[in-house]
């Protein structure tokens, strides 16, 4: 085992002292922190934490091609591919420099310098089992990369730019990321993530591309890592945790509560399944670190009965299970005081919808998907607009 000393930096404070084995990239030790204020949400509480959130950060062995590259490089696991990349996110301004390098923000921002993303890029140019040897250009932001999905950063026209593939055969996935823009962008009511079709070269179907909704002074905070910045009251949801601990870190009510809320009903029409506490968040000042506005709506890919297309032909639809701060999605409309945050007279018709998704030909049957939308949109009516 090779320990090295490192700080965990924000930007160019030193947030604490941390010993890292440079070989499986753990880390191991965690001194007094120097700027707790400073320390990440989703490792405040405790050194264990700490730890916890640096092993979260790395990219999973299960994205892409990722355990391919790593025996390819000789890495044991993603959190030394983390460690070769510094902890660099397109996320937030963390990152760890070793103690004795003379290294600044200025020279390692993945926001400001260029980059590459080897993983991503073999992930969607190449066959599995024919992985040329990739040299990394100084960091990758895809050690961090979070998710199943495959995905690769781009650069292009100066912008961070992710794209995303599909789980199956067809585009679905990516179509759907489609398909709620669409949805948002006539709402025009909350802020979300802009996804357009992206043609991916290794198969013939469709992926999505979105710009970074991060930047030099905007970082993004998982709502698992809000709701375990504080600890709950047994008394109090979840739910309503995440909205108080908004609430103490300056983002006020009135703005957590109609996007839960409209998100909660966009997700149900939508058949949202995966709306878990990693798929949303705030997006907090990275000087004054107060919250200044829940972060864009993304990642909307499971959707649209994507791995059960001919559920609505078969089921009512009130019972489906979701993962998020309720078990089933009819428990979720609970949480909605004002339904009228959902403006009927602006959604996509199916004819619409069923533009997007013919641009694939393998998505089938295409009219049983289209089929759940419009029964699912009935029930929204019936149970706040009759």
């Amino acid at each position: 085992m090779s320990e090295q000393a490192y700080y965990l930096m924000h930007k160019d404070d030193e947030v604490v002292m941390v010993t890292i084995d440079d070989v499986t990239g753990a880390m191991l030790r965690v001194a007094p922190q120097l700027k707790p204020e400073l320390v990440p949400l989703g490792g405040c509480k405790s050194p264990d934490e700490l730890r916890g959130w640096w092993q979260r950060r790395a990219v999973p062995v299960s994205q892409g091609i990722v355990q391919q590259y790593l025996e390819q490089m000789g890495l044991p696991t993603p959190q030394a591919y983390l460690v070769r990349n510094l902890g660099l996110s397109l996320s937030d301004h963390y990152w760890i420099k070793p103690i004795d390098a003379v290294l600044s923000w200025s020279d390692v921002s993945l926001f400001s310098n260029d980059f590459r993303d080897p993983v991503g890029e073999l992930s969607f140019t190449q066959a599995a089992g024919d992985l040329p040897i990739a040299h990394a250009s100084s960091y990758s932001p895809g050690s961090s990369l979070q998710g199943d999905l495959k995905k690769a950063w781009i650069i292009s026209g100066g912008k961070r730019m992710l794209i995303k593939g599909n789980h199956g055969a067809n585009s679905q996935e990516s179509l759907n990321e489609v398909a709620a823009t669409l949805l948002h962008r006539k709402q025009g009511r909350m802020p979300f993530a802009e996804y357009l079709p992206y043609r991916m070269e290794d198969v013939a179907q469709f992926g999505c591309v979105c710009e970074d909704f991060c930047s030099e002074t905007l970082e993004y905070v998982p709502a698992i890592d809000v709701v375990q910045s504080e600890k709950k009251d047994n008394a109090t949801s979840m739910y309503e945790h995440f909205i108080r601990v908004c609430m103490s870190h300056g983002l006020p009510e009135t703005v957590t509560r109609p996007f839960l809320e409209y998100q909660i009903l966009t997700d149900f029409l939508l058949t949202n399944v995966d709306r878990h506490l990693n798929n949303f968040g705030v997006l907090r000042d990275t000087e004054t670190l107060r919250f200044v506005s829940m972060a864009p709506i993304f990642d909307s890919g499971n959707s649209m009965f994507w791995n059960t297309p001919r559920k609505p032909e078969r089921d009512d639809l009130t019972r489906i299970e979701v993962n998020s701060f309720r078990g089933r999605e009819s428990q979720l409309l609970d949480y909605v005081t004002v339904p009228k945050l959902l403006d009927l007279s602006k959604l996509p018709s199916a004819e619409e919808l069923r533009e997007i998704y013919t641009m694939d030909e393998l998505i089938v049957p295409l009219n049983s998907i289209l089929l759940g939308y419009e029964k699912k949109l009935c029930l929204l009516q019936e149970r706040f607009f009759a």
